[in-house]
């Protein structure tokens, strides 16, 4: 791996405002994270061998892992899903693993005719990185996890006319997933993510194999950037989360971010939306519905609400929410989450 750029990107970052520094709830797991590249295999990203990566979307597997729980707790988690559970059905209803995986197929089948989104057997997943909940339907490869992100997408189809031509900016991009699913159904968007220096790092990574480096323009060149007359349409871009001034006065169609809102304080929230608000067409936000945990080993300072963010949305008109969803469950965590879709007035 060119970790030079990561290198590059850490050195810009530090020298970046400090209203782009991570706030608590990143800082509790930068170091995790960045001792962890250090020596990866970027070969085996998706494949569980990293767990302090899930935590922005990489290797999503069967089994419940979360970094902070005890050692014990997360290799008794490994040994039921690979050793006791496989196919087996031992889940309430006769149900076994495969048929749980068929199940949110079928779901994502369903979304897609009640939005009238483009079809998910239309796509598959990469399967660079060796993910490790991979299966096949129909002869393409698909995961839970790549299902889940596609259902998003069906949510913000329904309210948005995506043509296919759009400019979409994703503040917090984590693994890129969201981006693999979009790109893969509508190949000339062009695309702009943001985030922190590790997270963008590894999202370039892997969308370089999961989409072609031809349709990259990396950190090497856009870290230089002053402005966005170098844009190249039909590609994926990548910057640093301090870089997001860079859309003040450029509009774009769809400002995506899921998630990563509501691991930070309002102020932070407010002031990302202030060089979103007016250029952006269609926002769309996944978020804590509640807002995020204010104590414990991972929690912010103050909350963030779904009736916050309608609050900072000022000049925009909510289009439609309900409690999200992934792709076999409810999205249910920190008291439930929503989706949402606001359009610019005017």
């Amino acid at each position: 791996m060119e970790t030079h750029r990561l290198l590059d990107l850490l050195e810009a970052y530090e020298r970046a405002p400090k209203e782009f520094h991570a706030t608590s709830y990143w800082r509790s797991y930068e170091q995790d994270i960045l001792d962890t590249i250090a020596g990866i295999d970027i070969g085996e990203i998706q494949s569980g061998k990293y767990p302090i990566l899930a935590t922005f979307g990489f290797g999503a597997s069967v089994y419940t892992y979360h970094p902070h729980s005890p050692f014990w707790k997360n290799i008794v988690l490994k040994f039921i899903h690979r050793v006791v559970i496989r196919d087996k059905a031992v889940l309430p209803y006769g149900l076994c693993l495969s048929t749980i995986r068929e199940m949110a197929y079928h779901h994502c089948e369903v979304m897609a005719n009640l939005t009238k989104a483009k079809p998910i057997g239309g796509i598959e997943m990469a399967t660079a990185g060796n993910p490790a909940d991979v299966f096949e339907i129909d002869g393409r490869h698909y995961s839970v996890h790549f299902l889940s992100y596609y259902l998003r997408y069906c949510f913000a189809h329904k309210n948005i006319p995506i043509g296919g031509s759009e400019i979409i900016v994703e503040l917090g991009s984590g693994s890129g997933t969201q981006i693999e699913v979009l790109k893969k159904l509508y190949p000339d968007l062009t695309v702009l993510c943001f985030d922190l220096p590790a997270q963008i790092f590894l999202c370039e990574a892997y969308l370089s194999e999961a989409l072609g480096k031809e349709k990259i323009v990396g950190t090497d060149a856009t870290l230089a950037w002053n402005d966005l007359s170098h844009l190249k349409r039909g590609h994926v871009h990548f910057f640093g989360n301090w870089q997001i001034p860079l859309v003040k006065d450029c509009e774009c169609d769809i400002f995506w971010n899921a998630a990563s809102f509501g691991e930070m304080e309002p102020e932070v929230v407010r002031n990302y939306l202030s060089y979103i608000k007016g250029e952006a067409k269609w926002i769309y936000l996944l978020q804590a519905r509640h807002g995020k945990e204010t104590t414990g080993s991972v929690h912010v300072q103050d909350k963030c609400t779904f009736d916050d963010y309608g609050r900072m949305l000022s000049g925009y008109v909510l289009q439609d929410h309900h409690d999200a969803y992934e792709a076999v469950r409810r999205l249910s965590q920190s008291g439930g989450y929503f989706e949402a879709v606001w359009k610019r007035e005017g």
